[in-house]
Order: C-alpha cells, then sequence, then structure tokens
C-alpha cells in the first residue's frame, strides 16, 4: 500500500445511513486519516451555544467565525475535538447538537470557514471524510466518491441505539422526527444541499451489516487505486454541452461569408467576433477590419455580433455604405429595451464591461440617466425611486441576482430584464457541471472575449483552469497527473478549434483515437459516472 497512490475518499448521505461508522473502519483498513466533517459544525454549534449565541443571528454567528479556534485531533476511535484548546469530542454527541449543526451549516460564512480547514487537512490525500457535501464542494476532484442511503425508518432505529448506548433516553418518535426534519433542511438548503454527486457510487446499507458497507466501499476503493497507479488507461476527456459557435456568432460568420463586394471594399466595423483565427480567415477572404467608420463611404460594411453605437451606425448610413448588420439578435433586443426605458424617462443601469463593444452600443441609446456598473462595484449615486436593470448578454446570472437584491433595498420601483443570452446560461451551467467532475478545465476562446473569460472564471472556482485560444498553448501542460479533464469553449470558438485542443490532450498524454468531428468527443452527461 505504501507505494501506490494515496487518494481522497468521499463519504457523502444523510445522517445515519452509517457513513461514520463505515468511514471510520475503512480509514483503518486503508492505513488512512478518517475525518469526520459533521462533528466540525457539531462543535460550530456547541461554541455557539457556549457563548450565548443563537443560531438565527447571523451577525453573530459570522462574528464568531472570525475568532473561534477548532483543530482536529486523530485516535484509534475516531476524531478528537477541540475548542480552544479543550477537548468537546463528547459534549458534541447529542441530539441539540446534531439539530443546531444542520441549521449553523447552512450559513455561508461557517460552511467556508470549515470547509477550507476540511480541504487543507485532506489535500494531501490519504483521507476518508464523511460528511454531506464532500464529493460535491469540498473534494469534487476526490478520487473515489460515495453517497449512502438508508430507509429513514432504519436510520431511526440505528441512530436510537447509539444514543442508548452512550446513556441517552430519547424516545424513538422524536429520534424518527428530528432525522426527517434534518433530511429536510441538509436536502433543501440554498448553499451545498445534501445530493449525491454526478460521479458518486450509491450505497444502499438499509439491508447490509457494518462488516458488508465496509468491504463494498473497500472493493471499489481498491478498484479505483489500480486505475490511478496504472497511469493514464483510466484518463477521461469530456466536452460540455452547448460549447462552441452560438446562434448569434454563426449567423454573424455567414452573413459575413455571403457579402458580395461588387467592386466595393468590404469592411468590418471591429473584429466580427472575439476569435482571433476566425478574423485572421476573414481577411483572407477579403473582410478588413476597420476600427472607425468616419472615413468608410460607399462601401459594403458588416455590423459585428456585439452591435455597434446608434452614432455610429448612423454615420454610415449618411455616407452611402451598404450595411449588412450582423448583430446579435439578444443584442438589439438590449438596444430596443433601453431605447424604450429612456423614452419613458426611466433611469438604466446597465451591468457589464464598460469597455466592451457590446456595452458601448448598449449606453448609446439611452441618455444621460444611463449608467454603467461592473459585478461587484458599488453602487452609483442613483436619482429618484424607480429604475430599470438590463444586462450585457455574456454576463452570468448570479451577478444580475445579486445586483438586483441590492438595488431592491434602495428603491420603490424596479424593472429587471434579463438579457442575458439562453445560449450563454446553458453554456455556463454545462461548464460548472463538469468542472463539478473534473480535475482540470480547459477553457477554449479569445481572451478578450467577455463569454469566454466568464467561463474560465466560473471554471477556475471549482477547479484548476487553463484559459487558451488554441492548441499551441497546451505545449507546456503536463497532462500525466489528471484522470478526468474537461473541455468548454466560448461562443466563438469554432468545431475544428476544439477538436485540436482535444486530440492535442489526447496525444500528449499518450492516449490513442483522435478524432475528426466534433461528434467524436465523448460528451459530459450530468447522469455520467
Amino acid at each position: 500500500m505504501l507505494s501506490m497512490k494515496r487518494i481522497i475518499v468521499a463519504i457523502d448521505g444523510p445522517a445515519a445511513s452509517g457513513k461514520s461508522t463505515t468511514a471510520k473502519l475503512l480509514a483503518k483498513k486503508l492505513g488512512y486519516i478518517y475525518l469526520d466533517t459533521g462533528a466540525m459544525y457539531r462543535a460550530c454549534a456547541y461554541a455557539a451555544k457556549k457563548q450565548g449565541l443563537a443560531i438565527e443571528d447571523r451577525a453573530a454567528i459570522i462574528n464568531l467565525m472570525s475568532t473561534i479556534n477548532i483543530s482536529v485531533g486523530y485516535s484509534d476511535n475516531g476524531n478528537l475535538l477541540y475548542l480552544d484548546g479543550v477537548n468537546i469530542s463528547d459534549a458534541i454527541r447529542t441530539p441539540e447538537m446534531s439539530s443546531s449543526a444542520s441549521a449553523i451549516s447552512a450559513i455561508p460564512e461557517v460552511r467556508h470557514k470549515m470547509v477550507d480547514l476540511q480541504r487543507k487537512l485532506g489535500c494531501d490525500g490519504g483521507i476518508v471524510l464523511d460528511g454531506r457535501d464532500i464529493g460535491t464542494v469540498v473534494f469534487p476532484y476526490a478520487e473515489a466518491k460515495f453517497f449512502m442511503i438508508a430507509d429513514v425508518q432504519e436510520r431511526a432505529k440505528r441512530r436510537f441505539m447509539e444514543l442508548k448506548e452512550k446513556g441517552i433516553d430519547t424516545p424513538i418518535e422524536q429520534v424518527l422526527s428530528e432525522l426527517e426534519a434534518r433530511d429536510l433542511a441538509d436536502s433543501s438548503r440554498a448553499m451545498a444541499p445534501l445530493k449525491p454527486a454526478s460521479d458518486a457510487f450509491l450505497i444502499d446499507t438499509s439491508l447490509l451489516s457494518i462488516e458488508e458497507q465496509v468491504e463494498k466501499l473497500n472493493e471499489i476503493v481498491m478498484m479505483r487505486l489500480s486505475l490511478e497507479n496504472n497511469g493514464k488507461s483510466d484518463m477521461q476527456i469530456r466536452l460540455a454541452k452547448h460549447s462552441g459557435f452560438c446562434f448569434g456568432v454563426r449567423r454573424a460568420i455567414q452573413l459575413a461569408m455571403e457579402a458580395k463586394n461588387d467592386g466595393k471594399a468590404v469592411y468590418s466595423l471591429g473584429e466580427l467576433i472575439h476569435n482571433p483565427q476566425i478574423v485572421k480567415e476573414l481577411e483572407a477572404n477579403g473582410i478588413k477590419v476597420i476600427n472607425e467608420e468616419q472615413n468608410i463611404r460607399n462601401a459594403t460594411v458588416i455590423i459585428r455580433s456585439h452591435g455597434i453605437t446608434r452614432q455610429s451606425y448612423e454615420r454610415l448610413q449618411a455616407n452611402n455604405n451598404e450595411i449588412i448588420d450582423a448583430t446579435c439578435p439578444y443584442v438589439k433586443r438590449t438596444h430596443e429595451l433601453i431605447r424604450s426605458m429612456a423614452a419613458e424617462g426611466c433611469p438604466v443601469l446597465i451591468l457589464g464591461d464598460k469597455t466592451h463593444p457590446e456595452v458601448s452600443g448598449m449606453l448609446s441609446y439611452g441618455n444621460e440617466r444611463t449608467l454603467v456598473i461592473a459585478p461587484g462595484e458599488p453602487i452609483p449615486t442613483l436619482t429618484g425611486n424607480r429604475l430599470c436593470l438590463i444586462s450585457q448578454t455574456t454576463q452570468k446570472l448570479k451577478s444580475l441576482q445579486d445586483l438586483a437584491c441590492e438595488l431592491l433595498a434602495n428603491l420603490l420601483e424596479l424593472k429587471i430584464f434579463n438579457t442575458i443570452c439562453l445560449a450563454t446560461s446553458h453554456r455556463q451551467n454545462a461548464a460548472v457541471e463538469l468542472a463539478r467532475d473534473s480535475d482540470l478545465m480547459i477553457v477554449i476562446g479569445g481572451y478578450n472575449s467577455s463569454n469566454t473569460r466568464a467561463l474560465a472564471s466560473l471554471c477556475e472556482e471549482i477547479c484548476l483552469t487553463y484559459h487558451i485560444e488554441s492548441a499551441e498553448e497546451l505545449e507546456s501542460v503536463d497532462f500525466s497527473a489528471y484522470i478526468r479533464i474537461g473541455i468548454t469553449a466560448g461562443a466563438s470558438t469554432p468545431e475544428d478549434m476544439i477538436i485540436n485542443v482535444f486530440n492535442r490532450i489526447k496525444e500528449k498524454s499518450g492516449g490513442s483515437g483522435t478524432v475528426k468531428c466534433i461528434e467524436e468527443i465523448p460528451l459530459f452527461k450530468e447522469e455520467s459516472c
């Protein structure tokens, strides 16, 4: 065993499903450390009670997290929990602490504090952890994941006997009621709800003895260890759904390729899309990029997918140019909404990147009461009690939601238009799902592409991520350390670029079976394992 790679084993499941006892025995069998993450939340609840704080007093709990000192020790009988150096291992094993642990764990600041500690304790592998979100949040890249379930009646019997052995006499009806309440709280909380990871092994322990549970998990762990230590044979390279060209980009390129010159010069006002390879290809076809419209006369001008300002459009018309408008329909909608709101006298706040051409175009359809705010920026000074909130089409939905909540506290009337492109939302959701199931993510697309940068930002929050423009940038990357590699691509990324990246990863990792078309690349499905 010592010569083998030491992996992370994540065991999740509802209360009394047998995961803690199984995790302890499995860790002992493997020669690994065992970490009871649920006990850490019990310790937080115990600390709150000791200071006389109500779990509902979020401000007080957040303040407690800035000073709390929890440490973990290890023994043959399991973890030892210390609060400010005092052993509280027995004090936290009561029904009250169990119930309070679920409530306090729903507070984001508490979870962030404990998850950070759990990751530090388990980052080197050789550890078995059990809890509610180990395989989905704490260690989404764990090499072996399990989700243990059991009938709630059976779990109530187990918890009843466990408490009885500790001298705690609780009616079984009360134990059952508390378990059902705990299940509901854990599975319905907004942050890190209890659910199996997409690649977790589902283990029903209702009819299994502890010994059978341990043996079943051990067999699977040994299989995973064998695959891990045999190298690359188990490597998975998967593509996220909705990767590559969106409708708006595909339409813009088609319009550009069909542009007739009829002896006229053909220009693209600004880069048609944010992909340098496509821009070069268009130039090779006689479509020149120009950034100033004032001197363009009697020519054919293609409006980029991001749109242009109202003033630029009017100047092009005045100079007798033939205009091929390839503005994305989603972007066009923002122009009409802003124009309409400004005409009604309603101030407009645009969530977006001030330097992006799409936002410059949006601003031009408003007036002096039309402002731009980037995600996370302080809200500008607003006049009046009404406002229209609108978004750049490639922003994150969560950024729009967060800003809307912040604005609502200070306004009597807030009109919100969700102008985030549907394809953008689908692409981001698919990338996040794949990142949660990957050790490494490759995000393909232009560095100045807003939607690609958003993809990279989302993936970086979950696992190691490389944002690249072409396959050549992968030359220095060593893929031997990764088992599950995910690929996603921005809306301006052509299929042949995705194919090149997939094949280059295959070649560098010593694998065989390169592909010729995108349909041959394995597509990640959330239910896959």
